[in-house]
């Protein structure tokens, strides 16, 4: 029995190795995941976390199977999260939405393969998570606050039953929002708006809350 734990070299050292491999890699895509579901994005935590379990143990297999190369398998792991990420991006109206979540599997697949190497590079690893998760959380807000015309948003709105939608469009126009899409709902006694756009958040939500016919206004995050 113990001669079947020798073959290729494999042990109960190395397997302890894979696992702890497998725990880190768990932890550091399972964050990223977590960064990704808050948003309501698609691939969340689960996807991010079955990817890195894969990569890790495709790359340590390739290590001990016989004549196996690791760089190809490596090339290969690319090419496949490439085409797992593809289907994650689809088109809504003017917009193509999911590249962002597209980039955070490859990315991902990335720091499986760093901690795969092991040594030195599970600190590569930890800290390019860090910075995967400044990337997604912060660098949105900077963009957000500084190129509000890049980031289209939409604006939810309940207005009193018998006000012109007109006007509520023209007042979000004059506070600077550029209007691409808007969609009505007859809640009963209220109509639901929701206006997607660009602009100054801020200056868009006042003006649309001074409004006399608008009961509530809230930014869809």
């Amino acid at each position: 029995m113990k001669e079947l734990w020798g073959v290729n070299g494999v042990g109960y050292e190395l397997i302890g190795m894979v696992l702890i491999k497998l725990a880190v890699g768990a932890v550091l895509a399972g964050m990223i995941g977590w960064e990704r579901e808050k948003g309501g994005r698609a691939a969340g935590i689960r996807t991010h976390m079955l990817i890195v379990f894969g990569v890790i143990l495709f790359c340590e297999a390739g290590k001990v199977f016989p004549g196996t190369e690791p760089n190809r398998i490596a090339s290969m792991i690319v090419t496949g999260i490439g085409f797992l990420g593809a289907g994650s991006i689809f088109r809504s109206g003017s917009e193509i939405k999911g590249l962002t979540t597209a980039a955070s599997m490859w990315t991902v697949a990335g720091i499986g393969m760093a901690v795969s190497v092991g040594g030195p590079f599970m600190i590569v690893a930890a800290v390019s998570t860090l910075l995967v998760l400044a990337v997604l959380a912060l660098v949105k807000r900077i963009e957000a606050r500084y190129i509000p015309e890049g980031h289209p948003c939409e604006l939810l709105l309940s207005v009193r039953e018998g006000t012109e939608i007109s006007a509520v469009l023209a007042v979000l126009s004059q506070a600077g929002m550029r209007i691409a899409r808007t969609q009505l709902n007859d809640a009963g006694s209220t109509i639901e708006l929701a206006v997607q756009g660009a602009g100054d958040r801020d200056t868009i939500l006042r003006a649309a809350s001074a409004f006399r016919g608008v009961i509530s206004a809230c930014w869809n995050d």
